[in-house]
């Protein structure tokens, strides 16, 4: 007996072989078991009709600060220099773990409600951002992003490195995978090089994921010549940062060289247009690094820097920015689009065996778009109804491992109201 069937679909598997697909999907033990046509005298547990709506991969949220919620409003409108230095590091420095508790928690119900069902995070307190994850039934890959600006920086006592190494100990792993632990460099302007090397060697010891800023602006990018006459990439590569697979947050002003070392070393580079453009930061080519065998996928950033997690505006202006930079309206289709914030961003976190398609034998992970809206008819081609049209406000239904943690504005393992009392009491704290 399966333990639920979704019947009546419009289903977009982003299986090359079939991406779009009606009828039925049957989900077992997490996984699923079939998709397409219904086997004859099949039962389930619980039965959805989803009366035509798009069933599809969760999205994958490659790059972001989820805490960050907190700051949401905080500081907009600077450039990343100010932004950062003047306004969120001092904020930060007020944020106790309670805080971001409360912060973290609030990510995860926006990101759920909005059709993330995977997230990639860099920020501090992660161990108690590992239990949020464990209770609320997300999937992440989590990690706090060291940064060295005293001469007297001690790496093993280090709270990032205590913190990633209580995260491989307790949560690397757990529940199948659907929590990693993940190493992490802030960048390359907040660090050094014998920082780099004790990451990199830490990161191939325990085979982690590192996650990393990488040429956000075009002063970062330059003041790294200046400083070693090697561009951020360059540099990294040469103390080892690229043994493992590495994802390169933003990569905005990435040169020919970088993309090719990139691309040697099966990188990924999380691409975060919505926040690129509030911090002007500029716009990257993502066609270039695509053609060149660089894994593209997506990320929110924070809320300090975006304002919402909404990864269905990010695939939307991912494709629309493309067509501007080349002037061509053919680069970066719908389904190209689409494949960013599903299949290319399982790959960049390592669990492309795992999630990014709804195949066979694959997680579970799945989300409904209610398409009985007057925004989202006619349909003649899903895949760029979702791309062009959807919204996260169209999932109705959001389900990890086979368990269904969102439906209909209702959550499974949140109390939201309790959830926005704490964010916005640790927002009077910052207003005093």
């Amino acid at each position: 007996m399966l333990d639920c069937l979704i019947r009546n679909a419009q289903i977009i598997t982003m299986d090359d072989s079939s991406p779009v697909v009606y009828g039925s999907i049957g989900i077992s033990c997490g996984k699923i078991a079939f998709i397409g046509s219904e086997p004859a005298g099949v039962s389930s547990k619980e039965t959805i009709d989803a009366a035509g709506n798009i069933v599809m991969p969760g999205l994958i949220n490659t790059h972001g600060h989820a805490a960050m919620t907190v700051l949401r409003g905080y500081a907009d409108d600077y450039a990343l220099k100010p932004w950062l230095f003047d306004k969120i590091f001092p904020a930060e420095a007020k944020l106790d773990r309670n805080a971001i508790i409360a912060g973290t928690r609030i990510a995860i119900a926006e990101m759920l409600a909005s059709g993330t069902t995977s997230f990639s995070d860099m920020y501090f307190y992660e161990p108690d951002a590992a239990r949020l994850v464990s209770e609320t039934g997300i999937r992440a890959s989590l990690s706090n992003g060291i940064t060295a600006f005293s001469d007297d920086f001690c790496f093993e006592k280090d709270r990032a490195v205590t913190e990633t190494m209580e995260l491989i100990r307790d949560w690397h792993g757990f529940d199948g995978g659907r929590i990693r632990a993940d190493a992490a460099i802030h960048g390359e302007y907040t660090s050094k090089p014998c920082v780099w090397e004790k990451i990199a060697e830490l990161a191939y010891e325990h085979d982690l994921v590192t996650q990393i800023h990488i040429s956000e602006t075009k002063s970062e990018h330059a003041e790294c010549i200046s400083r070693y006459g090697l561009t951020p990439v360059q540099v990294l590569e040469k103390y080892g940062v690229f043994r493992n697979r590495v994802i390169a947050a933003h990569g905005v002003w990435l040169c020919s060289k970088d993309i090719d070392i990139l691309a040697e070393h099966h990188a990924s580079v999380a691409h975060n247009p919505v926040s690129n453009l509030k911090l002007a930061s500029g716009i990257a080519d993502i066609d270039e690094m695509i053609s060149r065998g660089v894994n593209v996928s997506l990320g929110t950033d924070g809320c300090a820097s975006n304002n919402n997690l909404d990864l269905f505006e990010e695939i939307k202006l991912s494709a629309l920015l493309a067509k501007h930079i080349h002037n061509d309206p053919t680069k970066i289709n719908a389904y190209r689009a689409l494949k960013l914030a599903t299949v290319n961003g399982a790959k960049a976190q390592g669990r492309e065996n795992e999630i990014g398609m709804l195949k066979a034998g694959m997680e579970a992970d799945l989300i409904m778009l209610d398409i009985h809206k007057a925004k989202l008819q006619p349909i003649y081609d899903p895949i760029s109804t979702v791309v062009y049209s959807a919204s996260g406000s169209d999932v109705c239904l959001t389900m990890v491992k086979g368990k269904i943690l969102y439906r209909y504005g209702e959550y499974s393992t949140i109390d939201i109201e309790k959830a926005i009392y704490e964010l916005n009491r640790t927002a009077e704290a910052l207003r005093q």
